[in-house]
């Protein structure tokens, strides 16, 4: 689990710093929201938590809007 943060901490270090520079904001609040659901998500499959694939949890969405 430790090295799931310590991976996503350097990704974030290398990237909110160039986004805010070329003063991306959309990209970084899109970035952030993205970053944020992959550390959770990453975090909980570590932990042996029962969680759906995020394939199914598309299919499941998209299969509501298609019938």
């Amino acid at each position: 689990m430790l090295g799931l943060w310590l991976v996503m901490i350097l990704i974030a270090l290398y990237q909110v710093p160039r986004l805010i520079r070329e003063e991306q904001r959309r990209t970084l609040l899109v970035f952030g929201f993205i970053w944020l659901l992959a550390t959770v998500y990453g975090s909980l499959v570590l932990n042996d938590v029962p969680v759906p694939r995020p394939t199914d949890v598309i299919c499941a969405f998209f299969d509501k809007f298609m019938k």
